[in-house]
């Protein structure tokens, strides 16, 4: 079984690079090649995680020339003869790598949709009927993103599975990576997602601010990097809170740090089903989050929603969980969440089992 996996996201710090590498780490590759074709150049970290299982990174680039990655695209699928192409995306914009594994006659062609909307709506309205045309098989993160990308067409779900032992607490790693931060008695509030205008900053950094005029007592831990971080940090500046503001930028220890964590945030504009929102839910937890956020997300019971439209009620909440849990109650915390999460579907050892069942039953028909 030889299979091609296409992300049309850059593969770097992100969400649907951790749902491709969840999967691709935990599931048994015995029988399978599983090559990948990103569209930007990737770190060293990342090409190892594939070159080291035998498998090919092909470096497509999506951007400026669309004709130009089409033809690029369906030569490799010729070439190669590839079984099954799994694309991962937002919008109908799959089109131009679904198309040309169409006319390459790669037999099974799954899309999987991983948000509720994209930033082109126009684009994709437009070609959503040819889209739906070109694909065998759909896939999704959650209900709502799956109505979103495929209307009334069938779709799996497939759950953005995680490897709940990495975020168990641990009081030791706790102490160590609040140290990192400087973060003392502080309550931390944590954020992890790219700097883009989808996650929302600005509202969030307005919210903090109003939140430190009434207590100063915490500390804003902002993990990743993007476009908008040099106008988030000025942001910053021009409200006078620097010093409570932390810009910590991309890490593989994510899981660590949300260890030091003590409330986590995600004010976002729009959500499929965030991975990052079932890992702060394995790491004990308690979440805030936009209501624009698929309630489906919300596994554990742990999880407020909140509207975007003003940051008193945010500021309101934070104060009511501003309480730093000890360590019998925190993990207690995250072994009643994992059973939760296990039991919803979210184990990725389970999910990676599924996939692969998924792809056999696809390839013979």
């Amino acid at each position: 079984m030889k299979i091609l996996i296409i992300t049309t996201v850059r593969f770097r710090f992100n969400g649907i690079t951790s749902v491709i590498l969840n999967y691709y780490r935990n599931m048994d590759k015995t029988d399978m090649t599983i090559d990948i074709a990103v569209p930007n150049e990737i770190s060293d970290e990342y090409k190892e995680a594939f070159i080291s299982n035998g498998s090919e990174v092909y470096f497509l680039n999506r951007k400026g020339n669309p004709l130009k990655y089409f033809s690029s695209l369906y030569k490799l699928l010729k070439n190669e003869k590839y079984d099954i192409v799994h694309i991962h995306g937002n919008s109908s914009m799959m089109l131009v790598d679904v198309l040309p594994s169409l006319l390459a006659k790669v037999p099974v062609r799954i899309v999987h949709s991983h948000n509720t909307t994209c930033n082109h709506i126009f684009l994709h309205k437009l070609l959503n009927p040819v889209f739906r045309k070109c694909y065998t098989h759909g896939f999704a993160c959650g209900q709502d993103a799956g109505k979103w990308l495929f209307g009334n067409k069938d779709f799996i779900e497939l759950k953005n599975g995680i490897e709940p032992k990495k975020y168990m607490f641990s009081q030791p790693l706790r102490d160590e990576y609040r140290a990192k931060l400087k973060a003392g008695n502080k309550t931390v509030i944590g954020h992890v997602g790219n700097f883009i205008e989808q996650k929302n900053h600005v509202f969030l950094i307005n919210m903090f601010a109003d939140l430190l005029k009434k207590n100063p007592d915490y500390i804003l831990l902002l993990i990743s990097d993007g476009a908008l971080m040099e106008q988030i940090k000025a942001q910053v500046k021009s409200l006078g809170i620097s010093e409570s503001v932390i810009f910590l930028g991309k890490t593989p220890d994510v899981c660590k740090y949300m260890q030091a964590m003590d409330i986590f945030v995600l004010p976002s504009l729009y959500e499929g089903l965030p991975v990052v929102l079932v890992e702060a839910q394995s790491a004990g937890l308690p979440c805030l989050v936009s209501d624009k956020v698929a309630v489906e997300a919300n596994l554990t019971g742990t999880i407020k929603y909140i509207g975007i439209d003003n940051t008193a009620e945010w500021v309101n909440q934070i104060e009511s969980l501003n309480k730093i849990l000890p360590e019998t109650d925190r993990k207690k915390c995250c072994e009643d969440n994992n059973i939760r999460i296990a039991d919803a579907g979210y184990d990725i050892t389970k999910s990676a089992e599924l996939l692969r069942d998924y792809y056999t039953k696809f390839l013979k028909g």
